[in-house]
């Protein structure tokens, strides 16, 4: 007698919620200077977004990422 519960809705909105979090550190270390460690922590961020569906987010997320990167990473 073995029931399964269905989780999957449950890690999609904790993939989700993940990301969004992920996102704002990285805006804090941002406004810290520290772009290495805001780089790192949207391209966590933008798997979380992907496994959790929001590809839209996930897309704003990688252009925030490359904007970060082009600009900022290397005018230290």
């Amino acid at each position: 007698m073995s029931r399964k519960i269905d989780t999957s809705a449950q890690f999609i909105e904790f993939f989700v919620k993940k990301g969004h979090y992920l996102v704002e550190l990285s805006e804090n270390h941002f406004l810290n200077r520290e772009y290495k460690k805001s780089l790192e922590l949207l391209s966590q961020a933008h798997t979380m977004l992907e496994k959790g569906g929001a590809k839209a987010e996930a897309e704003n997320v990688k252009a925030r990422f490359n904007d970060i990167k082009k600009n900022y990473l290397f005018k230290q």
